[in-house]
């Protein structure tokens, strides 16, 4: 019996979720309805006390737990939405600012939080820092007009991760230019094969006109700075055994990437402003296709957290483009399918975080 009633709990638990996907999840919160907010609230409400009646047992005690893990998300939510409503027409060009600042959040968490210093992406954590900065920029303009508490706290919380990341960029080389000369040579060759890996993840197979240079050229940066630092290692007597080898590598790809670069430049400027956008939303439709084929129904204990965290970056940089061809050129299009990734890529963001608290629940204190 207590089985059956644990089962029946656990449908009307999927249900209230599915609910609050379907009607809050990454949606704009001025636009949310509060009085079905709080139905949801009282559900959920009603859910966890009757899961405290159950026997104790495990099925029951997790429900338990995620039910009253989930009530503290949707209280949040709540008060979240009432702030929305109260801040008046100056809100969604904020709640854009303030989701565009948690996707960054959210990139540092997979890419940086926990990760050996020694073998991160230099120029990636620039480019965070620099959006954050453009971000917190836009927000200063909109809080002189409004200056509402709510904005206040998410200006802020941008300002201290800034922080926090410029003390990262300022550590990062440090754990690079540790340790022996064979140490060494082996981070720099790790840190030019990532860059190896991400060419191939972003650029080969896909259509010239649908990527973004900048990226292209971070990389190429992030090439040159990984070359420069093996050249030194030269220079100072310290060789490594396969350090020579390695430089002509790296240097054959800088020519390659730069040689491409022109190409998507190249290509990019023989279309319409238009036609990229339109291409950019085909470019969507084949990430939400691969999400769906890998990780729809899928148990989060087995998920690949790596092919996650590579399709949140490929709808990252839809997004990020989709925005600047927003401000550069507006179309009711390109809005759309904005809103449409942004939506999106918080559904990405969100699960890999969930799968990542499954499998590593040590590093995710509740």
């Amino acid at each position: 019996m207590a089985s059956t009633k644990t089962e029946t709990l656990q449908q009307e638990f999927d249900r209230i979720g599915a609910a609050y996907e379907a009607d809050f999840a990454g949606q704009s919160r001025a636009t949310r309805d509060l009085k079905l907010m709080g139905e949801l609230l009282s559900q959920l409400r009603t859910l966890i006390k009757e899961a405290e009646a159950l026997p104790a047992g495990a099925a029951g005690s997790s429900l338990l737990a995620e039910a009253q893990a989930r009530l503290a998300t949707y209280e949040n939510e709540q008060q979240a939405i009432k702030d929305a409503k109260a801040a008046g027409p100056e809100y969604p060009e904020f709640a854009q600012l303030a989701a565009s600042a948690n996707f960054v959040f959210a990139r540092y968490f997979r890419h940086f939080a926990g990760k050996d210093r020694g073998s991160r992406d230099l120029g990636l954590l620039t480019e965070m820092v620099e959006e954050l900065g453009a971000i917190r920029q836009r927000m200063s303009v909109i809080l002189v007009v409004k200056p509402q508490a709510a904005f206040q706290r998410d200006a802020d919380l941008v300002t201290r991760m800034t922080e926090m990341y410029k003390g990262e960029l300022r550590e990062i080389p440090k754990a690079i230019g540790a340790g022996t000369a064979e140490e060494q040579a082996s981070k720099l060759a790790g840190l030019a094969n990532a860059q190896f890996d991400l060419y191939r993840s972003h650029f080969v197979n896909h259509a010239r006109t649908t990527r973004r240079p900048a990226l292209l050229q971070r990389m190429i940066d992030n090439l040159k700075r990984t070359l420069k630092a093996m050249r030194e290692l030269k220079i100072a007597g310290e060789m490594a055994a396969n350090n020579k080898s390695n430089i002509s590598i790296v240097e054959a790809n800088i020519r390659s990437n730069e040689a491409e670069l022109a190409e998507i430049r190249k290509a990019r400027q023989a279309i319409s402003l238009r036609d990229i956008q339109g291409q950019l939303g085909g470019a969507a439709n084949e990430v939400f296709e691969e999400y769906r084929k890998k990780f729809d129904g899928k148990d989060r204990r087995t998920v690949d957290l790596s092919v996650l965290s590579l399709l949140c970056d490929k709808l990252g940089e839809i997004a990020r483009q989709m925005a600047d061809l927003n401000r550069t050129e507006p179309t009711e299009m390109n809005e759309r399918n904005l809103g449409i990734v942004m939506e999106q890529l918080a559904a990405f963001e969100q699960e890999y975080r969930e799968s990542h608290q499954v499998q590593f629940p040590a590093q995710n204190p509740a």
